[in-house]
């Protein structure tokens, strides 16, 4: 039985294929199995409590419930990225000889221009060797004299670069992919005119496995709604970051987030926050409270202000309502009901500037505000999937485009012989060699015009 040799069954093809299949295959048990981040400790431990002793086995001890930290997992990416330097490796060498033009041997070459499938033609009445080696310059190869008689070119000798470049490039995307996959972190957020982000997330959709989420400051400046004719058509917000320089003013739109480091700030909607004075009979101010509240087609927004004694419901808009712009602002009107211990004090609409009073105490509406929704993603890795994506196709057009040609030439004392190869499109290379040899025909005077 063959002895196996580790490095080269691991920078086999079969090995590749194997092991993309794996990943693959733990990619797609990523999605069919219930996972950690998706469903939340307290939920996930409930599930493996609840569950037989092989799922248990496969979402547990196997880690495949929490997949981006798996053994399983870890160990098929790290195998996978093992392979890939291997094959990269072990190609850098042959390469790099093909590249600085290794001198051939004399024989081999006249050997090789004997073969059938080379191209003969007459000597022509004035022939040198410099003449032979101007002619195949001036087709662009590079050319070097083997012996008297014996010619060796090559055209675009560093195309073979291209396959290492090409190569490695799908290290970059790779490690691209996975660090975006270990660091991605979106959590969703509301604020309101004025507030600062203190860190607190309506929803944290995706908890990065090895990265903690982004150590951000800012404030919501102010949001800005585009309108024609009184349909609002774009969605945009004024960030201000906190940064150790200073305060830096970010915009973000529907389609263009705000970027700051890693972390990006996406808004995707936007509705009416009313800001609300609590008084006394005096007049003397208890409470102040924003409330965040449903603009469109949502049930009331419900509101506790002071000690929680005193609600307030607050109505959406009617459906067929215009959102209002800022300048609309100060006159529009929010239809709200208070209500304390179950009995209503006030049913209405109010205006910023105007107050609903009762006995004890009232409600001033101070102003309105809007309010914007958005989303925190925050990755890294995309550098490098950019990075690889360029270079594999910069290897492709460098293997494929400027191809790697070969041509040997050698003559004695009535014809030459030409003969050569391509590495891709034969019919293409096939006629290079044809000009060639029609050039080399023609004598002197012919040959000095291609050039």
């Amino acid at each position: 039985m063959p002895r196996i040799q580790p490095l080269r069954f691991l920078a086999s093809l079969k090995t590749t294929i194997f092991l993309l299949l794996v990943l693959a295959v733990l990619l797609f048990l990523n999605v069919a199995l219930p996972q950690e981040s998706t469903l939340g400790k307290e939920a996930f431990d409930a599930l493996i409590r609840q569950a037989g002793p092989v799922y248990r086995f496969v979402l547990g001890d196997l880690g495949l419930g929490h997949m981006a930290t798996s053994p399983v997992f870890l160990a098929a990416l790290g195998l996978f990225f093992l392979n890939l330097g291997v094959v990269i490796a072990g190609r850098i060498g042959p390469t790099i000889r093909r590249v600085r033009l290794k001198p051939r041997a004399e024989s081999g070459l006249r050997a090789w221009t004997g073969m059938e499938e080379s191209l003969s033609g007459e000597l022509p009445a004035v022939w040198s060797a410099d003449h032979a080696v101007e002619t195949l310059k001036g087709f662009g190869y590079q050319v070097r004299k083997v012996g008297e008689k014996t010619v060796w070119a090559v055209r675009h000798r560093t195309a073979p670069l291209g396959f290492l470049a090409f190569h490695f490039s799908f290290f970059l995307i790779c490690a691209g992919g996975a660090l975006l996959y270990y660091s991605r972190f979106v959590g969703d957020v509301i604020l309101v005119e004025g507030q600062q982000f203190q860190g607190e997330y309506q929803q944290v959709v995706r908890e990065p496995p090895l990265f903690p989420p982004p150590d951000l400051r800012f404030a919501l400046q102010k949001v800005v709604p585009l309108y024609e004719d009184g349909f609002p058509l774009q969605l945009g917000a004024v960030f201000r970051f906190m940064t150790g320089g200073g305060a830096i003013d970010r915009e973000s739109w529907i389609n263009r987030p705000a970027a700051v480091g890693s972390a990006k700030l996406l808004v995707h909607r936007a509705g009416l926050a009313p800001v609300f004075w609590l008084q006394d009979g005096d007049g003397f101010t208890l409470d102040r409270v924003s409330v965040v509240a449903a603009t469109l087609g949502k049930a009331p927004t419900l509101a506790p202000i002071g000690d929680g004694a005193i609600s307030i419901e607050i109505e959406p808009l009617e459906p067929d309502a215009r959102f209002p712009e800022l300048a609309d602002l100060p006159d529009t009107g929010v239809s709200l009901r208070i209500v304390s211990e179950g009995m209503e004090l006030f049913r209405g609409v109010l205006r910023p500037g105007e107050a609903a009073s009762w006995s004890g105490g009232r409600l001033v509406l101070e102003e309105l505000r809007y309010w914007v929704a958005f989303q925190v993603i925050a990755e890294r890795g995309g550098g490098l999937l950019i990075a690889g994506f360029v270079l594999g196709i910069t290897g492709l057009i460098w293997r494929l485009l400027w191809y790697r040609r070969e041509v040997a030439l050698s003559w004695d004392a009535s014809e030459f012989r030409l003969t050569g190869r391509g590495e891709y499109f034969s019919q293409r290379f096939h006629e290079e060699l044809g000009s060639i040899r029609d050039y080399l025909a023609a004598g002197p005077e012919k040959g000095e015009e291609v050039s």
